[in-house]
Parts: C-alpha cells; structure tokens; sequence
C-alpha cells in the first residue's frame, strides 16, 4: 500500500484529509517559506508547495509513498500577506482587510518520489471581511489565534466572525482545496482510491453568508 504523506504541521490541513476518510501521516517540512522575490502571489504559492513537497520526500526514506503539500497567501489592497507573527502586525492586517474584499490563494503539490512525478496547482477564493469594530479586533488579538495564521485570521476558528461572506471554495480558505488535491495525487499515480471531494463552492463572483457573532464561535487554533 503506498503511504500518503502530509507535508504540513496544520492540523486544520490534516482534517480536512481525514474527514475524507484518507490515512495519513503528517511531517512538518523544514524550509524559508518567505515569499519568492519577484514571482507573482499565484506562482509563489505553488513554489513554496513545491518546496515543501520537496522537503519533506527527502526526510521520509525509500518505500511506496506519495506526498501532498499545500501552502496559502491572503492577497490584499497592500499586496500578499504572509503569517504576522506578532500583534501589532495582526492588526494591521486586519485593519487593511476590515470592510474590503480580499483574494485567498491555495498552492498544492503532488509528489510520488519513487518515479519522480509531480504536479502543482492552485485554488482561488474571495473573502468579504465585516466593517467590524476595534473592539471586536483587539478582542480577537488578545486570543492568540492570527498570529501563525496568513492574513492574520482563521476563518474556521473565532476568525469566522470577522468574515462576511466566502466567493469560492471554504477549504481553500482554510489551507487546502480538497478537490484539486484528490485530483493532483490522482495525476502523480496515487494508487489507492480517491475519495471525492465535497463541493465546498459557490458560483464565481457570489458569496455565500457566512457571518457569524465572534462571540458563538468554539473553535480554536489550527488552520493555514
């Protein structure tokens, strides 16, 4: 049986995975994932995929095995955003993105080492953030949770609240598009059966509602 191998320390990405009843092991890739200079967001993503693919194929020994890896930018008006790390940067990404409609990019690659085929690829998702006030921002800052998420939120966690509406796929917000995954590893000769994919979309242009109060919400942790 070939392993499938998650090249990712998300757990958020390895859910997704497994609510698809996929077996996996996960191996956390040791790379810059600085964004390439002079490459373009929907390049980048894909590339730092790769690398992480990459990575981690060079860590997992011989056998039957194929990797996946995913990696996600949160495109605003100021240009990609990448992980902030601390509060003050948080803040300042999420006053540029409050009330405006961002892009979020998904990269995946595929990787079966024993052959050497690979394929990379990427999804894209529009995000509307609520008008929401300071006070539900420095609420939402004082939990830790935007600090090792792109963009500084996690739509799957308390995050969710401050967003109003998703155009496109959910779980390319959330750090891996499950279908053009399953579809990648089925291309690099993955040969164990696929599961399909939900359809987490909706049409191009449109957005489904998914407001709801940052104070409901009981997820935590996780996510790009």
């Amino acid at each position: 049986m070939t392993e499938l191998v998650l090249a990712s320390s998300s757990p958020r990405r390895r859910e997704l995975l497994q609510r698809l009843g996929l077996r996996i092991r996960t191996v956390a890739p040791d790379i810059d994932e600085s964004l390439p200079p002079g490459v373009c967001a929907d390049l980048a993503v894909q590339l730092i995929a790769r690398a992480k693919a990459h990575a981690v194929a060079a860590s997992v020994g011989p056998g039957p095995v194929c990797i996946l890896a995913a990696d996600t930018i949160v495109v605003g008006s100021s240009g990609p955003l990448g992980k902030p790390g601390t509060v003050q940067r948080a803040r300042e990404m999420l006053l540029e993105l409050r009330g405006q409609r961002h892009v979020v990019l998904s990269g995946v690659c595929a990787l079966a080492p024993a052959t050497g085929e690979e394929r990379i690829g990427v999804s894209r998702s529009a995000v509307r953030m609520r008008d929401f006030s300071l006070d539900e921002l420095e609420q939402y800052l004082a939990g830790g949770e935007p600090l090792d998420k792109a963009g500084g939120y996690a739509v799957q966690g308390l995050g969710g609240g401050l967003v109003e509406a998703i155009g496109g796929r959910t779980d390319t917000v959330i750090g891996l598009d499950c279908q053009l995954a399953m579809r990648l590893l089925g291309e690099v000769g993955y040969p164990d059966p696929l599961p399909t994919a939900p359809d987490r979309s909706v049409p191009v242009g449109k957005y489904a509602n998914t407001r709801r109060p940052l104070a409901s919400s009981n997820h935590a942790g996780g996510g790009r």
